[in-house]
């Protein structure tokens, strides 16, 4: 069974001046909603302006007075297209004209810096193996897991912590949460372009020293792992971060390896192994 979880944290009672935030709630949609919503938010205001120009009769040049001609011209004027063969034809309708045309402006404008904002956003395109395993490497007891970065470029400067969240019960009889932090072997490296093994060394400094490998595997709480490092693409700073429960933890395997080296040196990463795993004394 897989270790791998989400966090989620549910929000009850925030106040609503505090919980509106619609810049960052357009940022992080999926791109084919935010598309979808700015088309849903085209057509809205195309049609708004078509509605009044149809119930003034006689606003519109060459439009016969249908709703139809009259979203066309505004879709034009929106767009500040301006075809020329509709015009409008009163005070009424160039007010509306000089409104609609202003709104365009300020809506292309907002919506190149919007998607220009969510297109050059940076991201680690990082994965992390299905499960958290607890086994021996080295001839050392070790909680293991692995990262792989899936992007051809490379992560400079790559950092990572583990953190066991540890629920706990103060003498107050409150439930409470401690971050406990598990040092792994190796935190940073200078470049992260392949597969990378995270260990924390179960040794006589490891907060969970003195446990059994299944007294730890029935630890309550999670282990947070965090990724963070310089995109060497974009030059800016990226991170990823995944949670295990340790209820979940895999007893006495190690990961398969998944790299081959040829004689020429070229390294070959086979994708198809990352999550596979084998028995200590296979």
């Amino acid at each position: 069974m897989s270790a791998k979880i989400q966090f989620t944290v549910k929000r009850k009672n925030v106040p609503q001046a505090l919980a509106r935030d619609l810049y960052h709630d357009l940022l992080t949609i999926s791109w084919p909603r935010t598309l979808l919503l700015f088309f849903l938010g085209y057509l809205f205001l195309n049609t708004l302006f078509a509605t009044l120009y149809w119930i003034e009769p006689g606003s519109l040049l060459n439009s016969q007075d249908r709703w139809l001609s009259c979203f066309y011209f505004s879709v034009q004027t929106l767009s500040t297209i301006g075809y020329g063969n509709i015009a409008p034809a009163t005070h009424y309708a160039n007010t509306l004209v000089t409104i609609e045309a202003a709104s365009g402006m300020i809506l292309i404008a907002i919506m190149t810096g919007f998607l220009f904002a969510k297109f050059s956003r940076p991201f680690a395109k990082v994965e992390f193996s299905r499960d958290l395993l607890i086994g021996n490497f080295d001839g050392r007891r070790h909680l293991m897991l692995r990262m792989i970065n899936i992007r051809k470029n490379q992560i400079v400067d790559s950092r990572v912590s583990l953190v066991w969240l540890k629920p706990m019960k103060t003498k107050e009889g409150q439930d409470f949460r401690t971050f406990v932090e598990l040092r792994p072997v190796r935190s940073s490296v200078p470049v992260f372009s392949m597969s990378m093994l995270v260990m924390h060394e179960i040794d006589s400094s490891s907060p969970l020293h003195g446990f059994s490998d299944e007294e730890i595997s029935l630890l309550p709480g999670e282990v947070l792992v965090t990724a963070i490092g310089t995109d060497s693409t974009y030059g800016q700073t990226v991170h990823a971060n995944q949670f295990y429960e340790l209820k979940k933890s895999r007893v006495g395997f190690h990961f398969k390896d998944m790299v081959e080296i040829a004689p020429d040196g070229i390294r070959t990463v086979d994708f198809a192994q990352f999550h596979e795993i084998e028995a200590n004394n296979a």
